[in-house]
């Protein structure tokens, strides 16, 4: 078995399933130590809302973490994210702008605090809303010599807006190319909507757990064959499942 780069959402992908859990971390523990496989977590999660989960569960530390829907990335042993992508991030960004724009749009509800970041707007909403509202938006942040991205989640009551350059396919090929990982060598596991992103646009095997929500499992049934998996089982079992289909894991 040669070193593999793991990307993997959390919630309701790699956690969900306590006991499938400790399974797939044991095997991942292995492969770390014996192969040199890198572990790497993606979730929309803060740095401060990410600390709570892993107070809660028992994941393994990774060996990068990508936050925040992809745009911040962290080192073991660093609380400051890597300031080669906030950099490649950063141009036509201006967070305080954004939420002046969005401030026009009253069914935007602004999400607590720990939602925030510097380089992600994140608002409840509703699916009618956003069908009316995010043309206008990107239209006036295009004015304003904005470049950002919409990303609306969980069948549209959540809203959060990016750099347009930012979102976990970017972060994840950053990753995948800056420690020298081939598309073969790397593969990638998700749910919702904020992975579409990694299986429209990573040409590496893609897990699709079996309790996928459903606009991915619409996107799934109408997207060009390629090398991805829908597995039957849920969260880390799910992820297991794919990875003995794909000749990563033999159970």
């Amino acid at each position: 078995m040669a070193k593999f780069l793991f990307v993997t959402d959390l919630d309701h992908t790699l956690v969900g399933d306590d006991l499938a859990l400790e399974k797939l971390n044991q095997w991942l523990s292995e492969q770390r130590q014996n192969y040199g496989t890198v572990i790497a977590y993606t979730t929309g999660r803060s740095l401060p809302l990410y600390q709570q989960l892993i107070a809660q569960k028992e994941l393994l530390e990774p060996d990068i973490l990508m936050l925040a829907v992809g745009t911040e990335i962290y080192y073991p042993g660093s609380d400051t994210p890597d300031s080669e992508w906030t950099a490649k991030i950063s141009p036509g960004w201006d967070r305080e702008k954004v939420v002046e724009i969005a401030k026009r749009f009253p069914c935007f509800v602004f999400q607590p605090p720990l939602e925030q970041t510097s380089f992600k707007v994140s608002y409840y909403t509703s699916l009618d809303g956003l069908a009316v509202t995010i043309p206008p938006l990107k239209s006036m942040a295009k004015n304003q010599g904005l470049a950002v991205q919409t990303l609306d989640c969980y069948g549209g009551g959540f809203l959060d807006i990016l750099p347009e350059s930012a979102n976990k396919a970017s972060a994840a090929i950053y990753v995948q190319q800056r420690l020298g990982f081939t598309d073969e060598q790397t593969i990638i596991c998700g749910d919702s909507s904020n992975d579409l992103s990694m299986f429209e646009n990573m040409l590496c095997p893609a897990i699709i757990v079996g309790n996928a929500q459903k606009e991915v499992l619409a996107w799934h049934e109408k997207a060009p064959l390629g090398k991805r998996y829908l597995a039957k089982n849920h969260f880390a079992s799910g992820i297991l499942e794919g990875l003995e289909y794909f000749g990563f894991y033999r159970g």
